[in-house]
């Protein structure tokens, strides 16, 4: 059995809250707001619409990602392979979740590992940007890439929750130059990811001219990583704290 680390505890700790509590956001999407127009002389055949496209170099039959969750203890791995599986099979994109246990316990990469069950698809690595102002270089995301034979490299954004969480990193300063280092770096593609906040149109640009591939917006209507954290808290200040966002 791999040695249990605080990051990897703390991965158990988010499975386990999110499957017994109410952690979803106290946002929706937004989406209820709109309505397509119907259209009810369409002039197509249904049977001529194509919904493959091709993303980073791969094709895809639907634009769809099933975005990072999780990794990094015992319990994810059937997680992940339950997903990648079924990205396989409906031949659609996979990213993982934070593979920063693994980086500290190699142990634990088997949690991430895919590849035996989906050979074809568009899989994604993941780190936290966050980590680049706590000791990770270019090295770790070579590590987190190679350690999955991943497409990609998902570097998520998630200040919000490091700010609620009990032991986060809460460095921000001087992120955004780390991150250009990695996108000039790295062989592959570097996507930015939000956790559930969304990204501003100001964040998106900073990104972009940093040389960003993608950004998943990730904005509100699903899990609130506040609220998971808020079940973590080791005080009541803390509790409160997050409690006070959606």
């Amino acid at each position: 059995m791999p040695k249990v680390t605080p990051t990897s505890a703390r991965k158990a700790d988010h499975i386990r809250i999110n499957l017994e509590k109410e952690v979803r956001s106290g946002l929706t999407t937004g989406l209820e707001n709109y309505n397509f127009i119907h259209q009810a002389i369409p002039e197509i055949n249904l049977q001529d619409v194509e919904l493959g496209v091709n993303f980073l170099g791969k094709s895809l039959k639907a634009p769809l990602l099933i975005s990072s969750m999780t990794g990094g203890t015992e319990e994810a791995q059937q997680i992940n392979q339950t997903l990648a599986a079924a990205a396989q099979k409906m031949g659609i994109a996979m990213g993982v979740g934070s593979q920063r246990a693994a980086i500290e316990n190699p142990e634990l990469a088997f949690t991430f590992q895919v590849r035996n069950v989906a050979p074809d698809i568009l899989l994604l690595a993941n780190l936290g940007a966050i980590q680049l102002n706590y000791g990770y270089t270019v090295d770790e995301c070579h590590k987190a890439i190679d350690m999955i034979e991943a497409d990609a490299l998902i570097l998520h954004l998630n200040p919000l929750q490091e700010a609620a969480q009990p032991e986060g990193d809460t460095n921000f300063k001087g992120l955004l130059a780390k991150i250009e280092k990695v996108c000039k770096t790295l062989h592959v593609p570097v996507i930015a990811k939000e956790v559930g906040w969304g990204i501003s149109g100001m964040a998106a640009r900073k990104l972009y001219e940093a040389g960003i591939a993608a950004i998943d917006v990730a904005g509100a209507g699903g899990t609130s990583w506040t609220q998971v954290e808020m079940h973590r808290a080791e005080t009541q200040s803390q509790a409160r704290l997050a409690s006070a966002f959606l």
